[in-house]
């Protein structure tokens, strides 16, 4: 049976919630329409089925956490529901929807008790906002003898996913013909050229390199603006100074006065594009770029900001995209952001995603306000 320190830290972790001792009392009393309640520990969750195929294991390992508790209960803390049944069935509605059969099984405990608050919601008399949310998630009641174990399966995020990097499998094979070729190549020169020694030509890219893909070679982190000034010389430009945990802060400049005020800038924790090399915008050199959003006529531009309790110089990732950020050169040199910027966007729930991937940080998913459908850069 898991423990209710091992339970509180799975729910946080599908909550993208850092949860404190008050959190975890408020969560595990029993609900008596707290739908506010509801609504407040469900504002980082996940909503997007894709986004939760992408985040399948990270999913799949806090269910079975779970599915351990409700092994001999009926709900989350016992035999009534509790303000932390409905919020995480609310949070989990996309992630039993990306989940094939196999998933299901595997967390057999949590599926049946998913399948009992979907059939049950209704009559806890859910809000507008939340009663347009419930849907229907199917579930093959035919288990196999053996069930699956969730440690075994493999992440599901290739299923729905077109357009990324080639698993490193692929890139190897692809780069190995190369490698046989520069072999051959100074055995047949030698022939010809036996009293001259020849010069063996440059070794094929590694397949680490190869397989890596563009949103991994980008730097993009955590960081707080302490001050925020107009840039002396152009009236449409900030000059802003950025503390990313480095010891010394970053100057940025940005082109931001047309769309928020300075007060929306001061002390607020945004996103930062750091390995572009520095570059000087009249005069005041830029040493990295804020993220922002904008919506289709670019008459609303919109932070990209991270969970409130990320700390500074956090690096976004990209579950599945593993990989460490390029030197500012040679970022530059293969025009990676250039290549990677068009499919920045918000999604539906005004995520920011790259190709249906969520930009991620150990607290959760990052956001913007109200773009929907937006670009960013």
């Amino acid at each position: 049976m898991a423990s209710r320190d091992a339970l509180s830290a799975a729910v946080g972790a599908v909550l993208f919630l850092k949860l404190t001792v008050k959190d975890r009392q408020r969560l595990f009393k029993d609900f008596n329409g707290e739908w506010s309640e509801v609504s407040h520990f469900t504002r980082q969750a996940l909503t997007s089925k894709a986004a939760a195929e992408t985040l399948s294991t990270h999913f799949l390992k806090n269910i079975g956490v779970l599915h351990t508790a409700l092994e001999p209960h009926l709900y989350l803390s016992g035999g009534a529901p509790t303000v932390a049944d409905v919020t995480c069935y609310f949070a989990l509605i996309a992630a039993f929807s990306s989940f094939p059969d196999e998933y299901k099984w595997a967390v057999a405990n949590a599926s049946r008790w998913f399948d009992m608050m979907q059939h049950t919601i209704s009559s806890l008399a859910p809000p507008p906002e939340f009663a347009s949310r419930v849907q229907l998630v199917p579930f093959n009641h035919n288990l196999p003898d053996v069930l699956p174990v969730a440690a075994d399966l493999p992440p599901i995020k290739g299923r729905a996913m077109g357009g990324g990097s080639p698993p490193a499998v692929s890139a190897a094979r692809d780069v190995a013909p190369a490698a046989t070729s520069t072999e051959e190549a100074p055995k047949k020169e030698k022939k010809e050229k036996k009293e001259k020694k020849e010069k063996a030509p440059a070794p094929p890219a590694p397949a680490e390199a190869a397989s890596q893909s563009d949103i991994s070679k980008l730097d993009i982190r955590v960081g707080l603006i302490t001050s925020v000034e107009r840039h002396p010389e152009a009236e449409k430009l900030y000059v802003e100074k950025v503390d990313l945990g480095e010891g010394s802060l970053r100057t940025v400049v940005s082109g931001l006065v047309e769309y928020i005020p300075p007060e929306g800038l001061l002390n607020k924790k945004v996103l930062l594009l750091c390995n572009l090399k520095p570059a000087k915008m009249r005069n005041i050199e830029s040493q990295a770029m804020v993220l922002a959003a904008s919506n289709d006529d670019k008459s609303v531009v919109e932070l990209l900001a991270p969970p409130d309790q990320c700390a500074i110089g956090e690096r976004v990732s990209f579950e599945g995209y593993p990989g460490e950020p390029w030197p500012p050169n040679a970022l530059s040199k293969k025009k990676v952001w250039e290549a990677v910027q068009p499919d920045l966007i918000t999604d539906d729930n005004c995520v920011a995603m790259w190709k249906g991937v969520p930009f991620t940080t150990t607290c959760g998913v990052c956001k913007v306000a109200t773009i929907k459908k937006g670009s960013i850069k």
